[in-house]
């Protein structure tokens, strides 16, 4: 050892709460450590600084201190004392860059328990050993828990931070077991629920006031909308070795699969139909669904206010391009209701309709039974595959490598097929939902229209027209429907003409039905796609 008398140093200790445990509330052997040595060798002790934190980077509270004191204090500062290595630091790169800065303002750094003689070019290879193995050892360290977190989750177990409606707890075990919070959960599936009905985009749904509990934003409620994990489920991400799966849980659900399922379709429709929204008002509900019967032009409104200070509201055309089109909102808004009473169909057709598809889903029910046969039977045979493969890796047939490889694609169509099933068994009782409300609807239309919202009513118009409707401010001319829409209106006009025949069975008026198909109006009956709105509805 070099002599050392007369010299001074500041001592830095970095305590770990392992430490803290082991030593209890006498916290001093590492300072009783410290303060020998530097008494054993006659070292003046300028400042001594401590402090719990983790050694990954110097990007610590009590070390900027340290290293703001020692520039301040240089001239009077001959080294830097630690304890050991690993409580200096824990990552060799950053570490010899903090002792070459420390040795240009002439102040050494070094280690009471394996001191480093500088002059010596044999020892650095003695302090980048001393400063590798702590960071080795932190690495190894990670891998482990990053190996067991993902196993764990793979076993259905959530191991991080707990999403909105779930709480941390533990099972009887004592594992990791998140529970539903009793307070928010009930939100959260009241809130998939009213976004799966259609009626409502994210921005409307974040200004509910019974979901102000939740504390959404728009970024966190778009994630929320597409977490799996509110089913049951839980997604594995992919790494190097194996693909992204999809686990059941051990939590609770909070939210159905069905559910679920018509959220994600709703979020693809609106994703890819997405426009900007125009300004609604209660009072002038028609603009941007109207076009000018003169030049074509689209219309908005406006108020005009009269001598006695009355307002008056119109529709009219771009007075700046020469249009004079204009009529009253009120006049506009009576005859539209007018339409859509001359639109609605007797109650038994309407019920003649929906026997004729009763009778095609006993067709479309047994089509979709193969499907789902012959989908569960792939996944069977991909189980089959995959058992193989594994009894051949046991027998040393085929390699881990190869192993690895084979599995990466039977993982990844096992994936497809394990949600194409789930697609299957809810297909049918969507398809019902969506004509029993379809038909409801059209029997109801002018009463459910006139006491709705302008959100509600802006994406009724969306739906039903496939156009911009024309009103010369007596009659409107006659629209073009949505598909859907035109499919359904269209078929129950052709039903109540033949319903006047006599000898017409069932059989000879079902074929109009099933001569199109049903996929049209499954599709677009009640898809309430606005072009003035990104919202949709079921």
């Amino acid at each position: 050892m070099i002599n050392l008398n007369g010299k001074s140093a500041i001592l830095y200790r970095r305590v770990s709460t392992t430490d803290q445990k082991q030593f209890g509330n006498s916290l001093n052997a590492q300072q009783s450590s410290l303060r020998d040595f530097c008494s054993k060798h006659l070292i003046s002790i300028v400042k001594e600084f401590q402090e719990d934190y983790s050694a990954k980077n110097f990007n610590r509270p009590e070390w900027k201190k340290l290293n703001e004191f020692a520039n301040k204090n240089k001239k009077n500062i001959d080294y830097l004392l630690v304890v050991d290595w690993d409580r200096f630091s824990r990552n060799v790169y950053d570490a010899l860059g903090v002792i070459n800065d420390f040795k240009n303002i002439g102040i050494e750094v070094n280690c009471i328990g394996k001191w480093i003689n500088y002059k010596d070019p044999a020892q650095t290879m003695m302090q980048l050993m001393y400063l590798g193995m702590p960071e080795v050892d932190n690495k190894i360290r990670s891998q482990k828990v990053q190996m067991g977190m993902r196993q764990g989750l793979k076993e259905g177990r959530w191991n991080v931070k707990q999403p909105i409606g779930y709480v941390p707890a533990k099972d009887e075990l004592g594992k990791t077991l998140m529970k539903k919070d009793p307070i928010k959960a009930p939100l959260i599936e009241q809130l998939f629920s009213t976004y799966a009905r259609g009626l409502y985009s994210q921005n409307e749904i974040l200004k509910m006031a019974k979901f102000k509990h939740l504390k959404l934003s728009k970024s966190n409620l778009s994630r929320m909308l597409k977490n799996i994990i509110y089913t049951g489920m839980i997604k594995v991400p992919a790494n190097a070795e194996e693909p992204e799966q999809i686990v059941n849980g051990l939590h609770k659900p909070i939210v159905s699969k069905e559910i679920f399922n018509k959220v994600q379709r709703l979020l693809i429709s609106r994703t890819k139909n997405n426009s900007k929204h125009n300004k609604m008002r209660d009072d002038m509900y028609l603009r941007g669904h109207l076009k000018c019967a003169k030049c074509g032009g689209n219309l908005t409104g406006s108020a005009s206010t009269s001598k006695t200070g009355a307002k008056h509201y119109y529709y009219h055309c771009n007075r700046a391009k020469g249009c004079k089109e204009s009529f009253r909102v009120k006049d506009a808004h009576n005859e539209l209701i007018e339409v859509f009473k001359a639109m609605k169909p007797p109650v038994e057709v309407c019920d003649l309709f929906e026997l004729i598809l009763d009778d095609h889903y006993k067709t479309s029910k047994q089509s979709q039974y193969n499907d789902i046969k012959r989908v569960k039977s792939e996944i069977e045979r991909l189980v089959v595959k995959k058992d193989i493969s594994l009894d051949k890796l046991l027998g040393k047939v085929i390699s881990d490598e190869v192993y690895s490889k084979y599995n990466l694609g039977i993982d990844k169509e096992l994936t497809e097929k394990r949600n194409e099933l789930l697609n299957l068994n809810d297909y049918q009782k969507d398809l019902s939902d969506y004509i029993n409300f379809g038909l409801k609807l059209m029997q109801n239309l002018e009463t459910f229209f006139e006491q709705s919202d302008v959100h509600i009513k802006n994406k009724l118009l969306s739906s039903i027209f496939d156009e911009k409707i024309e009103f010369d401010g007596e009659k409107y001319r006659t629209p073009k429907f949505k598909e859907g829409f035109g499919f359904i209106y269209q078929k129950i006009n052709e039903l109540q003409g033949l319903k006047k025949e006599k000898g017409d069975n069932f059989s000879d008026i079902s074929h109009l039905v099933l001569k199109a198909g049903i996929e049209p109006a499954r599709l677009a009956t009640l898809d309430f796609e606005s072009n003035v709105s990104t919202n949709s509805t079921t």
